[in-house]
């Protein structure tokens, strides 16, 4: 946080930041609602305009910002920022409305004030702990379809989006394999996560060469814009047909495989994926083709979606405790862990 940021909430600030796309509007008064910190700072507020000057605007809106001190890569934030900003809106996908971006100059002091999901209708916002159909889980991927034909290949990586980092130069995918360690091992011998984790599979040698093994494999194209953090968590279905996505911070260039397969082994249970999986990634295919891209084949992309379980495993072991709560941490864990038992991920990577 630069010295001195003013992180006021109050009917004058919002006024200031909602004004730049609306002019004209006047916020009376402002009520934080809730408030959280994950890997940044959440709120939910209740607005009032004054008389005529509300500008269209809901009077309940959900507030995004940096942390006022935050341990992991800066380039969380200027990602999801450039994304919010600067893609997003030249992209036909479902997404939340955003009402204002307000941004320091070099896009790591922040706010977003955007659409408060929890109050749309139809909408209900994705979590590991509670169920979620198939028919959920192949809207969000007619999504995430849409996303990668965008970008797939395209100049703009190369010319426009220049800060979207590949793979193997990502900032944040380089914290993760420095620290991963460290933190895993920590979590695999002790705490709640320790009990799933068979340590003569899941050895320390094994499991960051197969991450290395993913990172190469990741990094081998075709490239598109990916997500970079498709977890249950950060989704959202709307009438249980279509899907978006949030939470933009891990937003990377590579192939598509990431997306799809942290979705898929994330949002639903063990006995839904080893059911449905393999038709899912057929429509994920079938969508990309619908927007004019060449997908690969089923049996290449079923190799990718296997080899990639092995980021779920290794980001559900290395997250620190109380980011997310104990149950959906296990959670998590348990269904990538399965996934990478009955897929073989370990063997797909070269080290089973």
């Amino acid at each position: 946080m630069a010295d001195g940021e003013d992180r006021t909430v109050d009917a004058r600030t919002l006024t200031r930041q909602l004004g730049v796309r609306y002019p004209g509007v006047e916020v009376a008064a402002v009520q934080v609602l809730t408030e959280d910190e994950g890997s940044a700072s959440r709120l939910r507020l209740s607005l009032e305009y004054a008389p005529g000057k509300g500008a269209g605007l809901p009077a309940s809106m959900f507030l995004k910002r940096n942390l006022a001190a935050f341990n992991f890569p800066g380039e969380m934030y200027s990602t999801e920022v450039r994304i919010y900003r600067d893609v997003l809106d030249g992209v036909d996908i479902e997404r939340p409305q955003v009402y204002a971006i307000e941004t320091g100059d070099d896009d790591l002091h922040f706010t977003i004030l955007m659409e408060d999901l929890g109050q749309r209708p139809g909408a209900r916002l994705g979590i590991v702990t509670q169920p979620t159909t198939v028919d959920e889980v192949a809207g969000l991927l007619d999504t995430i379809a849409a996303l990668h034909a965008e970008f797939w290949e395209s100049p703009r990586l190369d010319n426009e989006l220049t800060w979207l980092q590949a793979p193997m130069q990502n900032t944040s995918m380089a914290f993760w394999r420095r620290h991963g360690p460290r933190l895993a091992r920590r979590h695999m011998e002790k705490g709640h996560r320790a009990a799933l984790v068979d340590r003569a599979v899941w050895t320390d040698d094994r499991l960051w060469a197969a991450f290395d093994a993913f990172l190469l494999d990741l990094d081998s194209g075709p490239h598109t814009l990916l997500h970079g953090d498709v977890h249950a968590g950060n989704v959202y279905y709307v009438d249980g047909t279509r899907g978006g996505l949030i939470d933009w911070q891990l937003a990377l260039r590579g192939n598509w495989g990431l997306d799809v397969t942290y979705l898929l082994t994330t949002a639903l249970d063990p006995e839904q994926q080893a059911a449905h999986e393999a038709d899912l990634l057929r429509h994920y295919l079938g969508r990309l083709a619908a927007h004019g891209v060449a997908p690969p084949d089923f049996e290449a992309a079923w190799t990718t979606y296997r080899r990639h379980v092995i980021y779920g495993v290794a980001m559900w072991l290395i997250t620190p405790d109380g980011v997310h709560t104990d149950e959906a941490q296990l959670g998590y864990l348990s269904r990538c862990l399965e996934a990478a038992h009955r897929l073989r991920t370990l063997a797909a990577l070269g080290q089973g």
